[in-house]
């Protein structure tokens, strides 16, 4: 398969920009809501698994081992047909 495009869907993250501004402050200041490392982590490792599929095409993974310290985002194997 040629180029695969990646379609992500998001629902606005304010409901106004007076929302969002407000958030920006607080955030500035130190006072936004606390971020869970693990899902800061994951999000981030997706995020750029979802940017090599724009960049490179195809589907990557991302595997993520802390007792080793290790972070990888890979492309999947391709499945080759024989016959």
């Amino acid at each position: 398969m040629m180029g695969q495009a990646v379609m992500i869907r998001t629902k606005p993250k304010f409901a106004t920009k007076n929302d969002e501004i407000i958030a920006g402050l607080r955030e500035a200041a130190g006072a936004g809501p606390p971020i869970d490392p693990k899902m800061k982590v994951k999000r981030l490792t997706a995020e750029i698994a979802i940017q090599m599929a724009v960049l490179h095409g195809g589907e990557w993974r991302v595997e993520i081992d802390p007792e080793a310290g290790f972070v990888l985002v890979a492309r999947r194997n391709r499945q080759r047909r024989f016959g």
